[in-house]
């Protein structure tokens, strides 16, 4: 399992510790197993509905983007993978950091708001498609 579902599910498990609430007492506000909370705390799934995540943050009393909050995009690994090459040359550890930072803060910001779409496909269609025709025209005009 990748890493970012361990560091989830720690994250997860720490609120809830923090909330004095046991296992099955969450996962009954979830409306799910304990068993299928037990699989999230510890990393082992890898499934994760917007739904069931905003239901997570909103019975911790947090919000997505404080529980999405770590570095699940690696920069690095994305430019080794991909074409784009300009600043693939050798980018300092602080550039990357820097990038990082900011993909990730798009990355939940994205996740947070097509929550509010729901299943709503349109929408979430329209939101990125959106998104993507700003990010070309920034491209362009730098």
């Amino acid at each position: 399992m990748p890493e970012i579902y361990k560091e989830l599910g720690q994250k997860i498990k720490k609120y809830r510790k923090s909330k004095n609430l046991t296992t099955a007492e969450f996962a009954t506000l979830l409306n799910i197993s304990a068993g299928h909370l037990s699989n999230i705390e510890n990393g082992t799934y890898d499934i994760f509905r917007l739904e069931l995540l905003f239901k997570i943050a909103n019975e911790l009393n947090i919000s997505l983007e404080e529980l999405l909050q770590f570095e699940c995009i690696d920069v690095k690994n994305i430019l080794l993978n991909s074409d784009i090459k300009s600043i693939s040359t050798n980018p300092s550890p602080s550039d990357l950091a820097y990038i990082n930072k900011w993909l990730n803060a798009l990355a939940i910001t994205y996740l947070s708001t097509i929550d509010n779409f729901k299943t709503n496909k349109d929408a979430i269609e329209s939101i990125t498609n959106h998104l993507i025709d700003e990010l070309h025209l920034i491209k362009k005009i730098g």
